[in-house]
């Protein structure tokens, strides 16, 4: 029996090409990336030399040596850095490889899991362009939007208590545990049904198979990992965990919720998913060929880093697939992660928004609304309106460098990323890595503030007046 359920699985998992193309023809959204002459003029200017625009090579370089050390250290096993002032690209380095292993090397087109600076890179960007569009207004309710949020505690939830995390939601919510149910031990694994039985290393707990499966089909839409499918009914059941769940107090609690939340209202404004309103607002007209959701859909797993060796809830190495459980068990398009991409295309998001909403001649945002979100700072002063800001009075807690102005808004993620703008230097900088590989038990990189000594370094690079 179980040799026969083996071969029955080989079979099975013989059509994934053929399912795979169906799905993708229906979430994915490839890039369309071409202008007028069919030839796609790049995002970024090519590099200067930090001397164009008054900086110190020999200090900016110094970069160099922070990046290695986090390698020799363990922290992380690469990373993309870059750095742009007044416009023009100062600083483009890759560092280390993939893994410890040193199997591949980092390059500029490695794709790395940005984790919660999807928040700013995707999420935030779809408010701002449909507030720019008159399609909503701040004080909007979101259950206006949202029937699953009408006539509970949430009701009154406005738009700027999500981007400020002032609305009482917790930090993050179990999203799996819509798919576990109590361990059966009367039937060995060896005899379930090979196509929805999914091991989970629990003593207590195992994969609902009823709402998993090993090939996509429908209703097994959601897709999890390599392997591992979600019966679609999933997300509804997680907007419903989230409108049952109890508020607490409305006071600053940072929270990948909010911008679930975000994220859903914004695909109800727009009529179509999130991923392709954003390529379709700003990642194809802005020539970004390496910036996706379910990046599997466009690129080579070989092109991406993992993010964990062996994860506890997909049993297996993680590579293409969002780090994050609650992104990964709604399907990977997610408010708060799920958001692939290189630095090289991230700065030139940010370069836009520095730009009052122009990159390249072509307008994506008024200067007003670009304005009015990077300048807007809660009344605790923590948050922007949906971006992280520095905490120069809490050093312990503080994002950024020391030297970084109050002006600054950007976002950090988890695997290791960050994004700050400075505007008053008229910078940005980006630091992507995957230091979660092979396990993220503990965050190294956050105590030993290398991506706040990277930043600093750039604020010593510039010369002053």
């Amino acid at each position: 029996m179980k040799k026969l359920n083996g071969i029955f699985l080989l079979i099975v998992l013989s059509t994934i090409p053929v399912f795979l193309e169906i799905i993708n023809s229906k979430t994915a959204t490839p890039l369309s990336i071409s202008d007028s002459e069919g030839i796609a003029p790049p995002a970024l200017p090519p590099l200067s030399l930090p001397e164009d625009v008054r900086m110190r090579s020999a200090i900016l370089n110094r970069i160099d040596s922070i990046a290695k050390d986090g390698i020799q250290k363990r922290i992380f096993p690469g990373c993309q850095i870059s750095v742009m002032k007044d416009g023009k690209r100062v600083y483009d380095k890759c560092f280390g490889n993939y893994t410890y292993e040193k199997n591949q090397k980092v390059t500029n087109s490695t794709l790395y899991d940005l984790a919660s600076l999807t928040k700013t890179t995707a999420t935030l960007l779809a408010i701002m362009k449909l507030y720019d569009d008159g399609k909503l207004t701040l004080t909007d309710k979101a259950s206006k939007y949202l029937t699953f949020l009408q006539g509970t505690d949430k009701a009154n939830i406005t738009i700027t208590d999500l981007l400020f995390h002032e609305t009482g939601l917790p930090g993050s919510l179990p999203f799996h545990k819509l798919v576990l149910q109590k361990k059966d031990t009367t039937i060995p694994g060896s005899l379930k049904d090979p196509m929805h039985f999914i091991p989970l290393r629990s003593k207590y707990k195992e994969y609902n198979s009823d709402l998993v499966s090993r090939i996509p089909s429908d209703p097994y839409t959601l897709q999890v990992s390599d392997s591992f499918y979600l019966d679609k009914s999933i997300h509804e059941k997680a907007m419903r965990m989230i409108a049952n769940t109890p508020l607490g107090e409305k006071t600053y609690l940072y929270s990948c919720i909010n911008f679930i939340v975000l994220k859903e209202i914004a695909e109800t404004i727009s009529g179509m998913s999130i991923d392709k309103y954003l390529n379709d607002k700003f990642y194809s007209p802005m020539h970004l060929k390496d910036i996706a959701f379910l990046p599997l859909h466009n690129h080579k797993k070989d092109d991406i880093a993992p993010t964990l060796q062996n994860d506890f809830f997909r049993n297996e190495k993680i590579q293409g697939f969002v780090h994050d459980p609650a992104a990964a068990f709604i399907g990977g398009i997610s408010g708060n992660a799920g958001l692939f991409a290189t630095s090289e295309d991230v700065a030139a998001i940010y370069q836009m928004l520095l730009n009052d909403g122009e990159l390249n001649g072509k307008r994506y945002l008024s200067a007003k609304t670009c304005q009015l979100f990077t300048t807007t700072v809660s009344k605790s002063g923590r948050r922007g309106l949906g971006f992280d800001k520095p905490t120069p009075t809490q050093a312990k807690g503080n994002p950024c460098s020391l030297s970084a102005p109050k002006e600054v808004y950007g976002h950090t993620g988890y695997t290791g990323t960050c994004c700050w703008v400075d505007p008053l230097n008229k910078t940005v900088y980006v630091f992507l890595s995957n230091r979660t590989y092979p396990d993220d038990g503990v965050n190294k990189l956050a105590r030993m503030h290398i991506r706040q000594k990277i930043q600093d370094t750039i604020y010593k690079s510039i010369k002053k007046n």
